[in-house]
């Protein structure tokens, strides 16, 4: 608890003067500038963004290593739906088509711990796909032995098997900053995530033929 209240305070209180006074600088003395120091400010808003976001996943791994987690039955359909409404703007940016074959059923889980997994994955549905390609993207579920599968289907770049289970992992990128943007983090806090909630993950996938994730919970 010391150590994320440390990273959420201590690292962060020197971001928000970076970031406030690097676009403070472009906005107030941008004419000012040349295009290089008007760049050089940018790089440093831009890093600064970066930087809280990863130490914002931080917490939220850290999280849930730590805490007790209450199981309650919890609506895949809601949870989903929730999601999307708060990737909106992002679908509709790359004009994204995302098909869900209702109903998802429910599991037994917890609402906000749950939802990490689903965001994470129909996130990166989005944003893993080559140059100038739709993204599509399905999500529906089925059940067998008590148990719920929640699939996450796409068109995207794929990934090679050999890397299928290390990027389960912290930082674990199989890509640079400069082509996919993310923290490294993203499908650590799926894993995390579902494997407190007491259930498993996982993924079909091929380099360059889309991938489909998996979610696996006790049916409620």
């Amino acid at each position: 608890a010391n150590f994320a209240y440390s990273v959420s305070h201590d690292l962060r209180a020197p971001l928000r003067p970076m970031h406030g006074f690097s676009n403070a600088l472009l906005e107030d003395f941008g004419d000012s500038l040349d295009e290089t120091g008007r760049d050089y400010a940018r790089r440093i808003v831009a890093g600064a963004t970066r930087l809280d976001e990863l130490i914002k996943d931080l917490l939220s791994y850290s999280r849930l290593t730590r805490e007790e987690i209450p199981l309650q039955p919890v609506s895949l359909d809601r949870i989903v739906e929730d999601v999307l409404t708060a990737l909106r703007a992002s679908i509709s940016e790359k004009e994204a088509e995302v098909e869900v074959r209702r109903p998802l059923g429910s599991v037994q889980g917890h609402p906000a711990v749950l939802v990490q997994a689903p965001s994470n994955l129909l996130d990166n549905a989005l944003k893993f796909v080559g140059p100038g390609i739709r993204p599509r993207v399905a999500v529906r579920s089925e059940a067998a032995d008590g148990r719920l599968r929640l699939w996450v289907e796409d068109n995207g770049i794929g990934i090679a098997p050999e890397h299928q289970q290390r990027i389960f992992e912290v930082f674990q990128r199989l890509h640079s900053h400069a082509e996919y943007a993310g923290t490294g983090i993203g499908l650590a806090i799926v894993r995390k995530s579902i494997e407190r909630l007491g259930g498993k993950v996982g993924l079909e996938s091929t380099a360059g033929s889309g991938s489909r994730f998996w979610i696996e919970l006790k049916e409620a």
